[in-house]
């Protein structure tokens, strides 16, 4: 007897595990709950329900299922597979709200023509704006002026890894001569090519511009340990480069939507990805570049660059590296850069360096065990001052200190971000708290003695 109920509690015990697995989500019910896992920063998990719901949508609603898969993809920075499932979503249901995201990414895959075509179409009520927005960055500022020679305002690195679009080195006046002539001339005719060609020549300030975004790409990639197998392809960053602060201020109204930018010298829009900058007056660092200028895109620049590897960007390490890249020597004919450079003073202004010093002297930093998990709400309602010199200083100790228990942690927990994996369970898994508290004493003794 004893033998036999042993063995109906195996058997009821078997048959309640194999009714805790509940069976594939279906339909529209999948993609629900696909929604709600990626709006809990959980595509994996996303992308997991929607493979297995395949094949079970109604035809009327299959845009749907191809739309979050792409949208999945696009969270994991996967989006070599990301383009065509928004490609199918959107041929299904043209004016679907995935419309937008498919001509965002185009435009991060540099393919503009595509992206305006598929802006053509009619978008779903209350995406208008958003479509007008992006395609004022698809387009570009220069193009209704000069339908021609705006060309010549456009430069794509050799690498391929940014377009400059930039007034630099050339004047409304001789803009518009070059749009005379090229409007003269049928590209169609192979004896207008090299013409047109010569025409469109780039300013070598332009060039020289996109050379120096590439050499920073290679020093971000030095600093973080990143190889370029591990580079997503074909991906183009566009940096939009104005001579003119008002030029500026008109390109990010119309772009961002945003008109409080006096005070700003460039920024990185995280909805299309790209940079908008404007040279600051007073002497050049390179190629006529002021240096408040140059720091500015060595930060933003960070911004875009991190964007473009991974969706899970916790604010503290994000602003932290960009903090730290954000100050940089470079020659003047920018062919040797050195970003992380440690700015002790800098005039009327309170460096990160003077700001950290004295949280650490007054022990009135954000513990780390609270500080490695602020999203960006607590980020904001404290001192930000505050946050960003002490999450430059964690940057600066996992570059530049002698913990080699950290800096192998930190690089963990960076390669774990571009995975894919939630941010906060990379802290969990690699941050325990108590090891978080030795990380701090061990900080705290860095900063107390750097000079």
């Amino acid at each position: 007897m004893i033998r036999s109920f042993s063995l109906v509690l195996v058997l009821l015990s078997a048959g309640l595990a194999a009714r805790a697995e509940d069976p594939p989500l279906r339909g529209v019910a999948a993609c629900n709950k696909a929604l709600k896992l990626a709006g809990e920063g959980k595509p994996a998990e996303a992308l997991k329900v929607l493979e297995a719901a395949k094949g079970t949508m109604d035809a009327e609603d299959e845009w749907l299922w191809w739309g979050n898969k792409g949208s999945a993809h696009r969270d994991l920075r996967q989006d070599a597979e990301a383009l065509p499932a928004y490609q199918k979503a959107v041929e299904l249901k043209p004016d679907c709200w995935f419309q937008v995201e498919y001509a965002t990414l185009l435009h991060e895959f540099g393919r503009f023509d595509e992206a305006l075509k598929v802006l053509d179409k009619p978008v779903q009520k209350g995406y208008a704006e958003s479509a007008a927005r992006l395609r004022a960055v698809v387009t570009g500022p220069y193009r209704k002026r000069w339908p021609h020679a705006y060309k010549k305002l456009e430069y794509s690195a050799k690498a391929g890894h940014y377009q400059v679009v930039s007034d630099v080195g050339v004047d409304a006046a001789e803009m518009d001569r070059i749009e005379a002539a090229a409007a003269k001339l049928n590209p169609a005719e192979k004896v207008n090519i090299s013409k047109l060609e010569a025409l469109f020549k780039p300013n070598p300030q332009i060039v020289n511009i996109a050379n120096l975004l590439e050499l920073t790409r290679v020093e971000y990639m030095r600093l973080s340990g990143m190889k370029e197998a591990q580079w997503p392809k074909g991906k183009v960053s566009r940096v939009f480069y104005f001579q003119a602060q008002q030029e500026f201020l008109d390109f990010a109204s119309a772009a961002g939507g945003e008109k409080e930018r006096e005070s700003t010298v460039g920024f990185f829009d995280p909805n299309f990805k790209d940079i908008l900058l404007y040279n600051t007056p007073g002497g050049g660092e390179a190629f006529g570049i002021a240096k408040e200028t140059l720091d500015t895109f060595w930060h933003e620049g960070w911004h875009q660059f991190f964007d473009v590897l991974t969706s899970q960007t916790p604010t503290w390490i994000d602003e932290g590296i960009a903090e730290y890249v954000g100050k940089g020597v470079i020659s003047k004919d920018g062919t040797k850069l050195a970003l992380g450079q440690l700015v002790k003073e800098e005039g009327e202004f309170v460096t990160r360096y003077e700001k950290v010093k004295g949280l650490v002297a007054d022990r009135k930093h954000v513990p780390f065990r609270e500080f490695f998990k602020y999203d960006n709400k607590k980020w904001n309602a404290g001192d930000t001052l505050a946050h960003y010199a002490q999450a430059w200083s964690i940057v600066y100790y996992a570059m530049r200190g002698d913990n080699a228990a950290f800096q192998k942690d930190f690089r963990n927990f960076f390669l774990e971000l571009v995975k894919g994996t939630p941010w906060l369970d990379a802290v969990a898994s690699i941050f325990p708290d108590a090891k978080l508290d030795a990380y701090e004493s061990q900080w705290r003794v860095f900063i107390d003695k750097l000079k």
